[in-house]
């Protein structure tokens, strides 16, 4: 039995979105257009695709489904051999035009990214400016859904990573509780749940895998061991591995990237990580050995990859707030400047002997700032 849902997921509403695009927005401007036996005016399509975002949503769920489709098509051609000999078949029908089924259920995202290069096909032509500024707007409405689908497809593609490695994650032992009623208190908030949003980043951005990989830990005095880390978009996670490496477990509080001071050390192939809290003191310190140098040097560019790539995350989402700590950077360096001045005043009080121009330049100055 084969499920038409999921071999053609919401292939229907397509249809019936663009029998609504064909009978609200392009036959009435075809009438027009044969009634007063004049040219198509791109202003007319203005309305109609200023709403293309809320008419096109179903394609949403078409191209986030199109990969699952796909799949589900080859295993029935694998599986079902009566499914097989009905495509044969059918893929031979003139209305068919030559095409595979696979490539038929590419066709809706292909029919969407091309209504931009028609659209701009247009422009090329147009020359008064109102129907010019039109295509452009309806370009940009275009475009901007566009981009809104290919944003959904990323983050379900991220999910779909995160959930993976996820799955191999199998606890979070950082906390050793003293005896069994402590132990029974503790249950309750050991867990560590990584699909919430990146702090003070926008809720749709994803927690993304950057590295991961085997090291060796030393943390103060205590022995080395092996560990196995992954790095994530705004945390570091060490976890330990058990059950024969198939899974790991958390073994340590999860490193906040941007609290974390990075630092190659002298012995080849080591790094430092120094952890921060909110008062900037230190309050952790684990040095980490890779295989190599060149494997050290990568999760140390990572790890400042990371810290810089978070910090954009979230000035894309708190622009005025990276607008101030810029304000802040300015002032920091305006008051060094104020400094070096007062500091070249004093000196050249001290010489007034021996210089009595640099004497008058300087007061000057001082009056000046007075």
């Amino acid at each position: 039995q084969v499920d038409p849902e999921r071999l053609f997921s919401n292939i229907p509403e397509i249809a019936r979105l663009h029998r609504g695009l064909w009978g609200g927005v392009m036959a009435p401007v075809l009438e027009k257009a044969r009634r007063t036996r004049a040219p198509l005016q791109p202003g007319d399509f203005l309305k109609g695709f200023k709403a293309f975002g809320s008419l096109f949503k179903p394609y949403i769920r078409y191209c986030m489904e199109e990969e699952g489709c796909m799949e589900y098509m080859r295993g029935l051609l694998r599986d079902n051999d009566l499914f097989r000999a009905y495509l044969t078949w059918a893929e031979k029908h003139q209305q068919c035009q030559r095409l595979k089924l696979s490539d038929m259920l590419a066709k809706p995202h292909q029919r969407l990214t091309k209504y931009p290069l028609l659209l701009k096909s247009v422009l090329r032509k147009t020359d008064e400016p109102r129907a010019k500024e039109a295509v452009l707007t309806m370009i940009s409405s275009v475009e901007r859904f566009i981009h809104h689908v290919n944003t959904c497809m990323r983050q379900r593609q991220e999910r779909q990573r995160l959930a993976a490695v996820l799955s191999r994650i199998d606890a979070y032992e950082v906390v050793e509780g003293t005896n069994d009623e402590v132990d029974k208190l503790l249950r309750e908030f050991l867990h560590l749940d990584l699909t919430v949003p990146i702090p003070g980043a926008s809720p749709e951005e994803t927690r993304q895998l950057l590295l991961e990989g085997s090291l060796r830990m030393k943390e103060g005095k205590d022995s080395k061991m092996d560990v196995y880390c992954f790095l994530f978009t705004d945390l570091l996670l060490v976890t330990k591995a058990v059950k024969k490496a198939e899974r790991t477990k958390v073994i340590r509080p999860p490193l906040l990237v941007d609290k974390i001071v990075c630092r190659e050390l002298r012995d080849p192939g080591s790094f430092l990580l120094i952890y921060l809290n909110e008062f900037h003191s230190a309050v952790g310190a684990y040095t980490f050995q890779a295989s190599g140098q060149a494997l050290c040097r990568g999760w140390v560019e990572a790890i400042y990859n990371a810290q810089n790539q978070l910090q954009q995350l979230r000035a894309q989402e708190h622009p005025g707030g990276q607008q101030h700590l810029q304000n802040l950077e300015e002032e920091e360096d305006e008051q060094e400047e104020d400094d070096e001045e007062d500091e070249e005043g004093e000196e050249s009080g001290a010489s007034v002997a021996s210089s009595p121009t640099i004497l008058r330049k300087s007061s000057n100055s001082l009056n000046s700032q007075q």
